[in-house]
């Protein structure tokens, strides 16, 4: 994602979840850490989408025949 703009917020969050998120994020400051969790929403969003566009559309052809239809 490209960073054109930053900007200073100031929020009310629970600490423990930032902790977790930095811990799992490997994030060095919270900032980073809500950054990046952030990116991963905005990704998830436009990959949910995607799916939800191509949603039954085409066919998947079962070449092992584990498909008994």
């Amino acid at each position: 994602m490209t960073h054109a703009l930053k900007m200073r917020k100031q929020f009310i969050l629970d600490p423990e979840k930032i902790k977790t998120v930095k811990k799992i994020m490997k994030a060095k400051t919270d900032t980073e850490a809500i950054d990046r969790a952030m990116d991963i929403v905005i990704a998830d969003s436009k990959i949910r989408n995607v799916l939800m566009a191509i949603k039954g559309k085409g066919s998947i052809k079962d070449i092992y025949g584990r498909c008994k239809n």
